[in-house]
């Protein structure tokens, strides 16, 4: 039996070719993926210039299928469970982390096996929606990390999706939030998210008008929380700067590049700068989530192409546009 598979060749080379569909071991499923939502990263993958993915490798993390004909979400981390971070109950941080679509071959393909225990059950969820499950549990274990509460007043630097599903995850907490993007489209989007305020950031942000309405809308502290969902290294180090003494600030945005900051401003305000990476188990949490939020997430998906025209939907994610929300490629309806 054959199956389709759109496999990145090599540098923005993406062909759809035909492989033998798999088998599925003992204690895996067969998962048929119905659509898969592209991120940065995959856009990264596919030009070259994220050195832990190799081609020839069929991309897709983001992966909504069926297993017996019912709709799942696929969990695409699988930790080692021997490093520290596993043995302490993070297995999100393994140092040895293979991840479908990244490390290994995707949801990019008709079929796909993988373990039982990486596939959950979505019942109410479209597909579509189903698809963002994985980054909706990214955006909620950045908010669980910063233990925001409804006294909270938070700050999201970034309105990309992740940026905004981290708005609706702290507004479910009774949190107040104000969103900041450079791109006037993007920050609109997060006021629908249950953002109270949205800030259009210039190249001096945060400015002296921007600073004094914050410190206004915080009753003189500053945030409480930022959550930095950009992966601008600019972005840390305004966000260090922004944050209330006694804060925590939150990094889920990634990039290589090198952030420079004072040495003065983590001890004297004493403030908590956490990492947040993958769902840390939260995958029931967000497919809830989901079904909570189903028609706003469903916004979120502004293209959708086929498989055979996979190459073009991550092209679209690299390049960016202003309005530009998630990109689904469907599979199995291609």
């Amino acid at each position: 039996m054959l199956m389709r598979a759109a496999v990145t060749t090599g540098c923005r080379d993406v062909e759809v070719a035909s492989r033998a569909a798999p088998e599925s071991p003992e204690g895996h499923v067969l998962v048929s993926v119905d659509c898969v939502s592209l991120c940065g990263t995959d856009a990264h993958i596919w030009a070259g210039d994220y050195p832990s993915a190799a081609p020839p490798l069929v991309q897709g993390h983001e992966i909504a299928g069926r297993v017996d004909g019912a709709l799942v979400v696929v969990d695409p981390a699988r930790a080692c469970g021997r490093c520290h971070a596993c043995r302490v109950g993070r297995g999100n941080a393994c140092r040895r982390m293979t991840v479908l679509g990244v490390h290994a071959d995707g949801g990019l393909s008709e079929l796909l096996v993988v373990p039982g225990s990486g596939v959950h059950r979505a019942p109410g969820l479209t597909a579509e929606v189903a698809a963002l499950v994985e980054p909706t549990s990214i955006a909620m274990r950045a908010v669980e990390r910063s233990a925001a509460s409804s006294a909270t007043y938070a700050v999201v630097l970034g309105a990309g999706p992740i940026g905004v599903l981290a708005t609706r995850a702290l507004a479910d907490r009774g949190a107040h939030v104000l969103a900041v993007d450079r791109v006037r489209e993007r920050a609109a989007r997060a006021r629908a998210f249950g953002a109270e305020l949205v800030h259009v950031a210039g190249p001096d942000f945060p400015g002296r008008e921007q600073r004094v309405e914050i410190e206004e809308w915080t009753g003189g502290d500053g945030p409480h929380v930022v959550i930095e969902a950009t992966g601008s290294p600019g972005a840390l180090a305004a966000a260090i700067d922004l944050v209330a003494a006694a804060g925590t600030v939150v990094a889920v945005g990634i990039s290589t590049g090198q952030a420079r900051l004072s040495m003065s401003a983590l001890p004297y305000k004493e403030l908590d700068l956490l990492g947040s990476r993958n769902s840390g188990g939260l995958f029931p949490a967000a497919i809830e989530f989901a079904a909570r939020h189903q028609a706003l997430l469903a916004g979120l998906v502004t293209h959708r192409f086929p498989l055979a025209r996979a190459r073009e939907g991550l092209a679209l994610v690299h390049d960016g546009a202003p309005g530009l929300g998630k990109v689904l490629i469907s599979v199995g309806a291609s």
